[in-house]
């Protein structure tokens, strides 16, 4: 997967690096934990917060861990983009908060790359009839 300087959007999940996703993982931890510190250690505001977070740690792992893949197979790829998708979702309330990365973490994403976006866009055509299925022969 490639680097991208942090001041340009990501368009595509390739383009995510592991401390990207630390980044957010770790600004989540410290917002919510800020969060959990203001509600207290017990009721059920506490332990919903408390889930989120560790459900947040395993989304970061998982991720982490896809991202360190050399060719990731197509359902890695999807993979890739959902746990990011679960990772942004969950920043996007923080989002005017310090320390919230517009750059990386505002533009949702869709797909993996290029070549995932275009198959989708042709399933798309395809099913919408505006395009014929190269497999089809015509």
């Amino acid at each position: 997967m490639s680097n991208l300087p942090h001041e340009c959007r990501l368009t595509f999940a390739e383009n995510l690096t592991p401390d990207d996703v630390h980044e957010l993982e770790a600004f989540l931890m410290v917002h919510l934990g800020r969060v959990h510190d203001e509600v207290g250690s017990s009721g059920e505001i506490s332990f919903a917060l408390r889930a989120l977070l560790i459900l947040i740690s395993d989304s970061a792992g998982t991720l982490t861990a896809l991202l360190g893949l050399e060719n990731p197979d197509a359902w890695q790829r999807s993979m890739i983009v959902g746990e990011w998708r679960r990772l942004r979702g969950t920043a996007m309330d923080f989002n005017h908060c310090d320390g919230y990365n517009h750059a990386l973490w505002w533009n949702p994403i869709r797909h993996c790359n290029a070549a995932d976006e275009a198959d989708e866009q042709g399933r798309i055509r395809r099913a919408q009839g505006t395009e014929t299925d190269p497999e089809d022969g015509v």
